[in-house]
């Protein structure tokens, strides 16, 4: 999984980059001694200990939820969430003095202080994450994208970042972030390319879906129902808006289209009647209307949900009540904390930024 935002790149997938654990797991921390309790202070500055960020949120483990009354499950599955999270956050701890560590025993004093530098980058990025930074007044809206391998996938994610076209699939995925405009607002889009089939953290996530298989390739092409079914299984379709993409990128003499235009139409309407297209990102048909008519797509389910909780009424004889003009009610706005931070105890995954 790579995590990207505003530095430019030449691939999705790079070799630097290993894959990534499945989502929803908790990447293991690297075996080194770690006290009982964590420090609070991560390291951002010239060394381990000097740096200003705040890192403790409170215990790795701690007391489960006990079951009660109605909605308890509701209750239970928020906590494991939370507790899943605190484990992910506290786990980087340790790991990155580990780093530190490790980089102590390397001789050539002039590469241990540039693997510390990079160190203490990445220490920076973690820290001023935007659950940290960013203003709560900041729209973002959740993108998966998702399809396997053979799908074109990577490549349609990285023509609408870049604008360039690479034809390496990226086997993790990745993560991406990107300025999008709608209705005349700015919103923070987040893209989360998978890298498998969709998962109940996946589903839980995600604000729509972009389904993508490849015009050339059939097994791409049952694996978007197959990968409907299973989110279906964790999620309310109707609730997500929903967009199928069948790429041409692949199509070559070697490899002719399979995938007539019947089939495609006949499979957006079995994912409920969702909008197709047909992009090639090597010269970049449609790859913008893709990700536009996504975004639309979920700041107009936002307004009609908006509509729909309706302004206050007024009790009838009671002056202590009266109706909320719908003006005053603030809009739907949903700020979940993205897990698009990578696996430190990896060192080899780089952390960039990809252009707005």
């Amino acid at each position: 999984m790579n995590f990207q935002a505003n530095v430019p790149v030449s691939g999705i997938s790079q070799q630097s980059q290993p894959a990534m654990p499945t989502p929803g797991t908790v990447p293991a921390p690297v075996p080194v001694p770690v006290p009982q309790s964590i420090p609070s202070q991560f390291g951002s500055g010239s060394s381990a200990s000097s740096g200003a960020g705040q890192f403790g949120s409170g215990t790795v483990s701690g007391q489960a939820a006990q079951p009660g009354p109605a909605g308890s499950q509701f209750v239970l599955s928020n906590s494991a969430a939370i507790r899943a999270e605190i484990h992910r956050f506290e786990s980087v701890h340790p790991n990155i003095y580990a780093i530190y560590d490790l980089i102590e025993r390397i001789d050539d004093l002039a590469l241990q202080n540039q693997i510390r530098e990079h160190v203490i980058s990445i220490e920076d990025s973690f820290v001023n994450s935007q659950e940290w930074t960013l203003s709560r007044s900041v729209p973002e809206l959740k993108v998966g994208i998702v399809g396997n391998l053979s799908s074109g996938k990577s490549a349609l994610v990285h023509r609408y970042l870049t604008g360039t076209y690479v034809q390496e699939e990226s086997p993790e995925g990745g993560r991406f972030k990107k300025e999008i405009v709608v209705d005349g607002q700015s919103y923070l889009l987040l893209i989360r390319d998978e890298g498998g089939p969709p998962e109940l953290q996946f589903a839980a996530w995600v604000d729509a879906v972009v389904f993508v298989f490849s015009l050339e390739d059939e097994i791409s092409f049952q694996t978007v129902y197959n990968y409907f079914l299973r989110l279906s299984s964790y999620r309310n379709t109707a609730e997500v808006p929903m967009v199928l993409v069948g790429t041409q990128d692949a199509i070559s003499a070697a490899n002719p289209r399979v995938i007539d235009d019947s089939r495609a139409r006949k499979l957006s309407n079995d994912l409920k009647r969702c909008t197709y297209y047909e992009t090639c990102s090597t010269y970049g048909l449609n790859v913008e209307r893709v990700f536009q008519d996504v975004a639309q797509k979920v700041v107009a389910m936002r307004k009609k949900q908006q509509l729909s909780i309706g302004p206050c009424k007024s009790l009838p004889n009671s002056p202590s009540h009266s109706s909320v003009p719908a003006a005053s009610i603030p809009s739907v706005h949903i700020n979940q904390i993205c897990a698009s931070v990578s696996n430190l105890s990896s060192t080899k995954r780089a952390f960039q930024l990809l252009p707005n």
